[in-house]
């Protein structure tokens, strides 16, 4: 005596997002895989030669197995919109332009308090007047 639900083989498969002709094709190929079905029977089902099934079949376990290799852990990084790049770019603009106004203010102010150290020739002209 077995409990808990009974198994849903190939009919998990009414459950998933995709078009009827994927669903069936997914259907079919589980069916044989769980022998519920002969080759010949999938074949005719989906009205398609041997090789092709098993071309088909061989394409879905491949994708599966891909599909199930282990990944790194955590949420993928997230990929930044052409719009947030932009935005990132500006901002970074935007503070390196404030930062170049800001040298800017200093040197104005030390020029203004130091004329000396920014025109050493109109010093030395005020210093020569002085000694004579």
């Amino acid at each position: 005596m077995s409990r808990g639900r009974p198994p849903e083989g190939a009919g998990l498969v009414e459950n998933l997002e995709g078009s009827e002709p994927a669903k069936k094709r997914l259907r079919v190929i589980l069916e044989t895989i769980t022998g519920e079905k002969t080759v010949r029977e999938a074949c005719g089902e989906l009205g398609m030669g041997k090789s092709a099934f098993h071309k088909l079949r061989s394409e879905f376990l491949r994708g599966a197995v891909e599909d199930l290799e282990p990944k790194s852990a955590g949420r993928p990084r997230k990929e930044g919109s052409p719009e947030e790049d932009r935005v990132a770019r500006l901002e970074a603009e935007v503070r390196m332009l404030r930062a170049e106004l800001d040298v800017s203010h200093v040197k104005e102010e030390l020029m203004l308090a130091m004329p000396q150290l920014f025109n050493p020739e109109r010093a030395s002209k005020k210093k020569g007047r002085g000694k004579k």
